[in-house]
């Protein structure tokens, strides 16, 4: 049906009851409030789906079975897309939850058990006879004392062994997010679950082992590379938030609320957990929190048997391989196919990072600035704050995300917690005693909500074929973030001791402060770059 017909056929409404814009097609209107994006058809009109599924020589949804409904345009050149009414998702598809908290409980407790084992095993090799002394190492330690400088010896090297042992997995892990990543959008999401359960299941087979025989340090690289090559703990997100995307509509806010309650189902994990794990090992050792870890993982693996597949066969292009879908990662951030759409992209993608990079390097630093002057906190004080911090940022911060989006847009709330976090961080650099302290993680408890907003954004503007590889992009900075991003931040910590203790913290407090002008400019610009072109009505 050409345009003149349907100009002819039908009258053209004013602009003024035009439908909002579906962000991630130009020209697109969406006619139902509730809808399954990947469930589409199309007139037959330039640039439209049907037409590039036809010149990919795909099968194309028959109007004889499937009625067109009427449409209304406003330029010959429009890309019209029709979307069914959403079906309801199967109950089963919320496997993908306790999938999630099960693998993060996994990871953490795996975790804070051998970073303590490396530790207390270290120690026990360079300092054996320690318990015959009374050595405490706090800012009220004799520096002078011999024993307290082998103590510290100590902890430098277990940061280095931990070190080692994370860049054995993440280094692989980023190859692993962008190859597996791009490769669901062509085979599929549900094999990319099972991948990382077989790594971690590796990893903690070797050092599950290794606890119990005392194995060479040398020999857990193995199973931490291993691990790697299946990706790691960033592939476990990248296919849990593109399987949230496939089964959430890109209009409304369903998808931001689904990438946050992951976000709070990771932040319930890591809060239980961290607090538990300690009374764990305390009472059972180190063998058996790593066994019991293991167990999880082994339980989530079986979980995913039950998972059903959201992106199923005639949504895939078997015909483009996985360096193609590998290059559409290229083309979305760089591309001239993306021209006048790629500054959002990189505008979103720059504030998740800077935002990951204050996350990550206040982590690094922040136990360091607290064990000193004037705080001189104990391991258990420190205990008690991140619990705190954990409490109130991941799951209560997180958990009030549907109030938020009453009467807030996503791209709003992202620059509350742009403003939430920069002021916990010029609390946290002025802070001299434990009160100010403690007020921290309160005035910061939106802080992170930029984090899963940043994420929805990113996903709402990239197509349903496309999921897989925006979140392996997503994944694989995030790792190089991790990475990079701790060690950064002590380096700036140890370098500008002598000035200021805290001024750290003020660096973090500069990087949110950027953050929130890119998000004003992204919330402003986007909506003159997608302004309201057709209407569809029924």
């Amino acid at each position: 049906m050409s345009y003149i017909d349907r100009k002819s056929s039908f009258n053209i409404p004013s602009r003024s009851n035009s439908i909002n814009t579906y962000g991630s097609r130009h020209g697109s209107i969406i006619t139902y409030d509730d809808y399954d994006s990947d469930d589409y058809s199309t007139m037959h009109v330039p640039k439209s789906i049907l037409d590039r599924r036809m010149s990919a020589g795909l099968p194309t949804i028959s109007h004889a079975d499937s009625p067109v409904p009427q449409l209304v345009g406003t330029s010959p050149s429009d890309s019209v897309y029709l979307i069914r009414p959403n079906t309801k998702v199967s109950p089963l598809k919320w496997l993908v939850v306790l999938y999630c908290f099960l693998y993060m409980a996994a990871y953490v407790m795996s975790s804070a058990t051998f970073v303590q084992y490396i530790y207390k095993r270290i120690q026990t090799e360079m300092f054996p006879d320690k318990d015959k002394y009374n050595i405490s190492v706090n800012c009220y330690s004799n520096t002078s004392d011999p024993h307290y400088k082998k103590q510290i010896s100590v902890q430098e090297k277990a940061s280095n062994w931990n070190m080692y042992y994370s860049l054995a997995a993440g280094i692989p892990a980023m190859f692993a997010s962008i190859i597996m990543g791009a490769s669901t959008d062509r085979f599929g999401r549900k094999f990319l679950f099972y991948l990382p359960c077989l790594g971690a299941l590796v990893r903690l087979s070797v050092c599950t082992a290794g606890i119990h025989f005392n194995f060479n340090r040398l020999y857990f690289l193995i199973g931490f590379f291993v691990e790697g090559l299946t990706g790691y703990m960033a592939t476990m997100l990248l296919v849990t938030f593109t399987y949230v995307a496939d089964i959430t509509p890109p209009k409304g806010k369903q998808r931001s609320f689904g990438i946050t309650m992951i976000e709070l189902i990771n932040g319930i994990a890591m809060t239980v957990f961290s607090f538990a794990t300690g009374y764990f090992i305390q009472d059972m050792g180190y063998f058996y929190p790593m066994l019991t870890s293991g167990a999880l993982v082994f339980l989530c693996l079986f979980i995913t048997i039950f998972i059903p597949e959201s992106f199923p066969k005639d949504k895939r292009n078997l015909r483009e391989s996985t360096f193609e879908k590998i290059k559409t990662i290229y083309n979305l951030f760089l591309g001239e196919s993306n021209r006048g759409r790629r500054w959002m992209y990189n505008t979103l993608m720059f504030v998740f990072l800077l935002t990951m990079f204050t996350s990550f390097g206040r982590q690094s630093v922040e136990p360091l600035y607290q064990l000193d002057t004037p705080f001189c906190w104990s391991p258990e004080k420190l205990g008690y704050f991140s619990a705190l911090k954990n409490l109130l940022q991941q799951i209560f911060g997180m958990g009030v995300i549907k109030l938020f989006q009453q009467a807030m847009s996503d791209e709003a709330i992202a620059m509350l917690g742009c403003v939430s976090f920069g002021a916990s961080f010029v609390l946290e650099g002025f802070a001299q005693t434990d009160i100010l302290m403690y007020i921290v993680p309160a005035l910061g408890v939106c802080g992170l909500l930029t984090i899963p907003i940043t994420r929805s954004l990113l996903s709402k503007l990239t197509y349903p074929e496309h999921q897989g590889a925006i979140f392996s992009t997503i994944a694989t900075m995030e790792t190089a973030i991790n990475i990079g991003g701790s060690v950064a931040a002590n380096e700036i910590y140890s370098h500008t001791l002598n000035f200021y203790r805290g001024f750290v913290f003020f660096v973090f407090t500069g990087c949110n402060f950027i953050c929130l002008i890119a998000m004003a400019i992204y919330r402003f610009g986007s909506r003159r770059t997608f302004p309201t072109p057709l209407d569809i009505r029924r």
